[in-house]
């Protein structure tokens, strides 16, 4: 049925979730799972030397959170029990939904399970939600799981 699904987080409570039923889907399916955290993009380097900003302690700090960001992945995944299913983790920086668009084809996933978010924002409200975005942009088929 499936072979390579993504299952992109924020790492936020509600989209943690979503980590548990993509593990399992895998299991069932034999497909390999991806996990995806992107984080905004926060400055370009020319904002960085029109700021005077150090580049070199930026580019530090952004690791230090991209090291962080993989350790909840990796905890949520032990934590539902994927250690036995293939599985590859990644960190992306950039404008979110696109680049869930982006490493869907890259990696020619076939399943795309997303959390809702409940509308929180007034933004949210105004341009749709990542993942109504994410639904009217892709061809792939998308399970969106209802989180309260």
């Amino acid at each position: 049925m499936f072979k390579k699904i993504l299952c992109p987080t924020d790492l936020s409570e509600r989209s943690l979730a979503a980590v548990a039923k993509a593990v399992e889907l895998a299991r069932l399916c034999g497909a390999e799972l991806v996990l995806l955290n992107v984080r905004p993009e926060f400055m370009k380097k020319k904002e960085m030397v029109m700021l005077r900003v150090s580049a070199s302690e930026f580019l530090k700090d952004e690791g230090d959170m991209a090291v962080a960001a993989r350790k909840i992945m990796e905890a949520e995944f032990a934590k539902a029990g994927g250690e036995d299913i293939p599985h590859e983790m990644l960190i992306r920086e950039g404008d979110p939904h696109k680049e869930i668009l982006e490493v869907a084809e890259q990696l020619h996933c076939d399943l795309i399970i997303l959390t809702t978010t409940g509308r929180d924002h007034l933004l949210e409200h105004i341009k749709g939600s990542g993942a109504e975005r994410i639904v009217a942009a892709t061809h792939v088929p998308i399970l969106v799981l209802p989180v309260t």
